[in-house]
């Protein structure tokens, strides 16, 4: 038989779960708000949904252009020619050797056939060389990998 101490430490043990419980179904309950910790005593309060706040302006092509730098002609390359390409693009299931393998005739293709000379822009311009690297591993990770460390 449990004592009266005994049965409060199990009640007391219980209700933090059942307070996340009651803050999640807060979270998740459409229209409600969202339940947010106060100091004034309360521990929960609902505070109304940004609804009727008016959307931020942004200038899209302003920012498009910033997001693609400076460089944007050698990521293009490599997507163009990757896009020709499908021979060269990863598949989903491929085993570890066959992908290593990928990434080199992919690599190889892709410096021979677009005279893209990545240590060339290196050691010229390294933004380059990143904008290079970046859309390299937007293609596979891999390959990205690959360029930057075991290129010959």
């Amino acid at each position: 038989m449990l004592t009266p101490d005994q049965d409060r430490t199990a009640e007391d043990q219980f209700q933090p779960i059942a307070r996340r419980i009651e803050r999640l179904a807060l979270h998740l309950s459409p229209g409600r708000g969202m339940a947010l910790l106060s100091g004034d005593g309360e521990q929960l309060r609902m505070v109304e949904c940004s609804r009727g706040v008016p959307r931020l302006s942004v200038e899209t092509a302003a920012l498009s252009k910033y997001m693609r730098g400076k460089h944007r002609d050698i990521q293009q390359r490599v997507f163009e020619y990757f896009s020709a390409r499908p021979e060269l693009q990863t598949p989903i299931e491929i085993s570890k050797d066959d992908h290593r393998e990928l990434c080199m005739r992919q690599l190889h293709g892709l410096v021979r056939e677009t005279g893209i000379r990545p240590f060339r822009y290196l050691l010229e311009d390294p933004a380059k060389y990143f904008a290079f690297l970046e859309a390299v591993g937007s293609v596979d990770m891999s390959l990205g990998i690959k360029t930057g460390v075991q290129y010959r």
